[in-house]
């Protein structure tokens, strides 16, 4: 375990800048640094022409990303108000007009001086700076003489918004919340069936449900129960539900109770955010005992009553003065503590952590930094770099957790500066490899010491993350059953570990890639393609290498997979993203002509067999989690908007409903008074929804975002 708290500033990036199991290209109009304001500079100035000119030119390249009101999502940065105001407020025009000749992500530079200007003098309008006579210039030189004036900044302080009580007076709780029972560690471990308390309903995180009173028979009639509008924004929310009451985490930092069956809000709490911290997406909250407890945008840990939603502490995670880490991962709570992982897409140097909060202090019990320290284990294999050059391992999933072993399985992911990492160090004993990117560890739940480590990629130069959910299954290996870690790169590799020692097992390449071309079946090292090994200070077009395969998107990323542990069988949704980012052109192992346009797909894996059962193509990409089962069905989304319930035997769909916007989240099920429904939310501001959009010609709301509850009529 780690200790010891980094100075994590003087980050810095190569040109490649690659963020994370999505890609930070959306990112980039905010990592150059601005020039500082001069004396006897000029106001920039602009007509109303290249304004207009430019609104339509952002409407049509940056509004997927940023934001039709520039408001920012997920990723990727608001380009007004207070967030714009403190970056570039009273610096010099050429600063940012550097950052957006990086644009569009897909071709760095593609767009013309004057298209450049154009976007300028939109985004200035945009900010307070009004239109003249004078046009704004094209030249990064003239730029220099011309200052983007400060704004005030707008105070919008707000307090936490909590209904569902009296703030004055007793609480008058619903009936519902009179029901609600503490949840403790045994029921965390093995879950009743009717609720679902932990990010994929138990820490195995295995996606499945033993509910089978929806299935393949009477799915047909499967009926929307209940509706409720969720905040509009970027959120990849699992609702956790006990005792019949929902809990749900949206955009802004709002948490709601809401009545499982009726779908009544029974309270809310809104975290107040101050300053420029802009509500991230996160995958949900977690309950334990009477509390619920919640990872903040600004880096904090609540614990909230369960059957009121008042605050009962406040613990802010300490980052040594850092603004740009960020959590997406729901907590898990393991004996009494809350466990979740931080990440960082810029500048957050020294690397992320993983921390452990003890629930009835509110304190922090541990922490075990995701990038190996010089004087550490693991510290040599950063190329000799110092601690403030190493960056990465961002943690963006939940950990899973095996009560039997007292052991926590994490998947940190790459890091940020690959070109530092190209050419090897002189100095002796030093690797490459960069301890713990693309790793799964396993630490102890009580210390967080590491216990094993085992690297899927070394030196990942390709954001080609292993950076998601880690399964505990038990498997036949070699004649014998083993308890096993399964996880899966954006390759679409999956590999299983020991899940005691760490000790390599096996692999499974869906060939989705055609950047390893072989693995040792005895140690699972890797053996890559010349083709795929950028040279020093290579830039990468469009955040890839042309005729690499996935690109940046992965053929699997943040959508889980789903294990039945009856069938032994592995539901994995994908996107075949083999383009070249340059011509366009689609590239495949095996070229099937059939298979044009057909984006997205589903493949069944025997784990026991290590064979693909089937694969299902479809148009649109997956933007959902899956979730199986006993009722024989596998429920799956798609960017199009489509819920859709298969049956696990063949990907046969057998009933769907088109939703209002795509279900970039991880749907759940579960059971009150005897009646099973269906959970999933929608929303508009997955970076990787996004991103398939455009590559499948997809267009999907720009805002909205809802809660669809389904069940079986009466």
């Amino acid at each position: 375990m780690v200790n010891n708290k980094a100075n994590t500033k003087g980050i810095r990036f190569s040109a490649l800048a690659i963020a994370g199991p999505i890609a930070a290209s959306c990112l980039l109009l905010f990592t150059a640094p601005a020039l500082a304001q001069q004396e006897g500079q000029l106001t920039a100035s602009f007509t109303a022409e290249q304004a207009a000119q430019g609104g339509r030119v952002y409407e049509e390249q940056c509004a997927t990303c940023h934001g039709y009101n520039l408001e920012g999502f997920e990723l990727a940065p608001s380009l007004s108000g207070n967030f714009f105001s403190r970056r570039w407020g009273d610096k010099t025009v050429d600063g940012l007009a550097a950052n957006l000749r990086r644009m569009p992500p897909t071709r760095p530079g593609g767009l013309s001086p004057q298209v450049n200007a154009q976007l300028l003098a939109f985004i200035l309008q945009n900010n307070g700076v009004e239109a003249g006579a004078t046009a704004l210039p094209e030249a990064l030189a003239d730029l220099a003489g011309l200052t983007i004036p400060a704004q005030p900044l707008v105070d919008q302080p707000f307090t936490p918004r909590v209904v569902g009580y009296a703030t004055n007076g007793p609480v008058v709780p619903h009936s519902r919340l009179d029901q609600l029972t503490p949840v403790s560690n045994a029921m965390l471990l093995n879950p009743p069936a009717d609720d679902w308390l932990v990010w994929r309903r138990t820490h195995e995180n295995l996606g499945h449900s033993p509910l089978d009173q929806i299935n393949k028979d009477n799915v047909d009639d499967l009926r929307v129960a209940w509706t409720w509008a969720l905040p509009s924004g970027a959120n990849m929310m699992t609702p956790i539900v006990h005792d019949g009451v929902l809990f749900a985490y949206s955009s802004g930092d709002v948490v709601q109770a809401i009545d499982g069956v009726s779908g009544d809000l029974l309270w809310s709490y809104q975290r107040p955010l101050s300053g420029d911290k802009r509500p991230d997406s996160k995958k949900g909250v977690a309950i334990y005992e009477d509390k619920i407890i919640v990872a903040t945008s600004d880096i904090h840990l609540l614990a909230l009553d369960s059957k009121t939603g008042r605050l009962i502490w406040d613990h802010e995670i300490e980052t040594n003065n850092e603004t740009d880490h960020t959590i997406k991962s729901a907590p898990m709570v393991v004996n009494g503590k809350a466990i979740f992982g931080l990440t960082g897409q810029r500048a957050v140097a020294g690397g992320n952590f993983i921390v452990a909060v003890d629930l009835e202090s509110g304190e922090e019990a541990w922490r075990f930094y995701t990038i190996a320290r010089p004087d550490e284990a693991g510290g040599n294999s950063w190329n000799d770099l110092p601690l403030e050059a190493r960056t990465g391992g961002s943690v963006w999933t939940p950990g899973s957790y095996d009560a039997e072993l007292n052991l926590l399985y994490f998947g940190p992911a790459p890091t940020y500066d690959t070109d530092a990492l190209r050419v090897l160090a002189s100095a002796p004993n030093i690797t490459t490899d960069a301890l713990y990117t693309n790793s799964t560890i396993a630490l102890n739940a009580d210390t967080g010491e590491l216990v094993w480590h085992y690297q899927h990629m070394r030196n990942d130069q390709l954001d080609h993350d292993w950076a998601f959910e880690r399964q505990i299954m038990t498997l036949p290996v070699n004649g014998e059953m083993r308890k096993v870690v399964v996880t899966g790169g954006k390759e679409a590799i999956f590999e299983a570990m020991d899940a005691a020692t760490g000790d390599y097992l096996f692999s499974i390449d869906l060939d989705m890639q055609n950047v390893i071309t072989e693995i040792d079946s005895r140690s699972g090292e890797k053996t890559l393609s010349q083709a795929a090994i950028p040279v020093p200070g290579q830039v990468l077009a469009g955040l890839s290498l042309n005729g690499i395969c996935p690109d940046a998107l992965g053929a699997r990323n943040m959508q889980s997979t789903s294990f039945n542990p009856n069938s032994g069988i592995l539901y994995i949704p994908m996107q075949d993203t083999c383009v070249n980012n340059l011509t366009g052109e689609r590239w495949q192992k095996y070229p099937n002509p059939a298979e044009d346009n057909l984006w997205g797909m589903v493949k069944a894996v025997d784990m026991k067999t290590r064979e693909v059962l089937w694969t299902e193509r479809q148009f649109a990409p997956p933007a959902s989690g899956n979730l199986t089962t006993d009722g024989g069905l596998l429920f799956t989304g798609s960017i199009d908007r489509w819920f859709k319930a298969v049956d696990q035997n063949n990907g046969e769909a057998l009933w769907r409903q088109r939703l209002d916007n795509s279900p970039s989240s991880y749907p759940i099920t579960y059971r009150v008074d005897g009646k099973q429904y269906v959970a999933v939310a929608t929303n508009p501001g997955s970076f990787h929804a996004n991103g398939m959009e455009r590559t499948a010609g997809i267009t999907n709301p720009p805002t909205g975002a809802s809660l669809w509850v389904f069940a079986l009529p009466d």
